[in-house]
């Protein structure tokens, strides 16, 4: 049975330049979905992200190449939420 899944991601570690310095960052993106399986919506979900992300001022890491996890997958979402845009939700990495 098709279903609208709700795939909440995380993708870390990235850099972005503030004031001239260089910040580790990572994001908090969901991505809504028609797929047959939770599998392909995932699958799907990371792909629409990281092509969304590529239009973004981020700098990758050379040693530490970025993740992108599933933080939580929601089943049965209401089919207005395809029409939605959401953002990616910046937060910083403390190395300390």
């Amino acid at each position: 049975m098709i279903r609208i899944y709700c795939v909440q991601l995380v993708g870390e570690p990235f850099l972005l330049e503030r004031g001239g310095v260089k910040v580790e960052f990572g994001f908090y993106r969901n991505e809504y979905i028609v797929s047959w399986s939770e599998e392909s919506a995932i699958t799907a979900a990371k792909v629409k992200a990281l092509r969304k992300f590529a239009d973004r001022p981020a700098e990758m890491i050379e040693d530490r190449p970025m993740t992108l996890k599933v933080e939580k997958i929601i089943s049965g979402v209401p089919p207005w939420r395809l029409f939605r845009n959401e953002g990616f939700i910046l937060f910083r990495i403390d190395s300390e």
